[in-house]
């Protein structure tokens, strides 16, 4: 079973957390997806959702829906792309969880 417990990232004590603003969204872009910023959730975290990107730079999009982007993410974390894991640490644990119940645990 997998919980939100089983997929949040790793705590790293003495170290700041990681801004949001410090993420390459424009490797992320180039591959067709990004991370979207929707604020706070009703208990007041933050709300980071993994989305496919509706108007790359170049071309046509690379995903047809979310759960694409998703994948492809999950895909590179599992081999050990820092970008990727990195975006799957800023995702709110709700979305985390939806990504982990699609695509299992990285």
């Amino acid at each position: 079973m997998i919980t939100i417990e089983s997929i949040a990232p790793p705590a790293t004590f003495g170290a700041a957390t990681p801004s949001i603003s410090s993420f390459d969204f424009n490797r992320a872009h180039r591959e067709g997806w990004t991370l979207a910023d929707l604020g706070a959730a009703r208990d007041g975290s933050p709300r980071v959702e993994l989305r496919k990107l509706d108007k790359p730079p170049v071309g046509f999009p690379a995903f047809r829906q979310d759960q694409d982007a998703w994948a492809h993410v999950v895909a590179r974390a599992k081999e050990g792309s820092l970008l990727h894991r990195q975006a799957l640490d800023f995702v709110d644990p709700r979305e985390r969880l939806a990504i982990a119940t699609f695509h299992g645990p990285w």
